[in-house]
């Protein structure tokens, strides 16, 4: 497992001041964090953070709605980047040293489940989009392709207050006429062999202040 690298820390710290002033964000299920920490902890596994698309700035959105302390225990962060992100040598160069990965890329999944062998953290949308008016898509597949080939933490996050990317709502958000909710869900371990039963984005739907029926997913005997 590697640390949050120094570019991932500076990104925490500067758009969490921001964040917090301009969506004045509402976070339940903190302590689902600090679960998802100890369950990484107690395994030596990665973990996968599944949520619904709002905004390309997602990514920073949840990481600042999460306690530092866990989050930099948990390891270096990967996310999957549309190829608009590094069309120019400097937003490349700035995407990639804050772990992004070219999603073009013939080798993107395969160095993303890499990263989860190696006990990092990997963001994931499942619906492979964003949303232009917060209603939910259809799981794409990919964290049952992950789910083939290696054992997870998986972070459940439902998102909302923002809808259709960030360019379109800038002026509400920078007037504060938005507020962004963010859900942690109860952490869940998704052990290799199980991805024929795995829906992402009903595991995102299902995050609510009540327990989850169903805490483990394990492969079929």
């Amino acid at each position: 497992m590697k640390p949050l690298n120094p570019y991932q820390v500076a990104a925490w710290k500067v758009v969490r001041h921001p964040f917090r002033f301009f969506l004045d964000p509402q976070v339940r299920g903190r302590e689902n964090v600090l679960k998802a920490a100890d369950l990484i902890r107690e395994t030596g596994a990665g973990m996968v953070i599944l949520a619904n698309h709002v905004s390309a700035l997602d990514p920073f959105f949840i990481c600042a709605a999460m306690p530092f302390a866990p989050l930099r225990e948990m390891g270096a962060i990967t996310f999957l980047a549309k190829k608009q992100l590094f069309d120019k040598p400097f937003k490349r160069l700035v995407m990639e040293k804050l772990g992004a990965v070219d999603v073009r890329q013939r080798s993107a999944l395969k160095r993303v489940i890499g990263q989860i062998r190696s006990g990092d953290v990997v963001f994931l949308f499942p619906e492979g989009r964003v949303s232009p008016d917060g209603t939910m898509g259809e799981d794409q597949g990919a964290l049952r392709f992950f789910a083939k080939y290696t054992s997870f933490v998986a972070l459940p996050v439902l998102i909302q207050g923002i809808y259709g990317g960030f360019r379109r709502e800038w002026k509400p958000v920078l007037a504060r006429r938005r507020r962004f909710h963010v859900h942690f869900g109860e952490p869940v371990w998704i052990e290799r062999g199980c991805h024929g039963s795995l829906d992402a984005m009903d595991m995102i739907r299902r995050v609510t202040d009540a327990p989850w029926e169903t805490p483990r997913l394990r492969r079929a005997a």
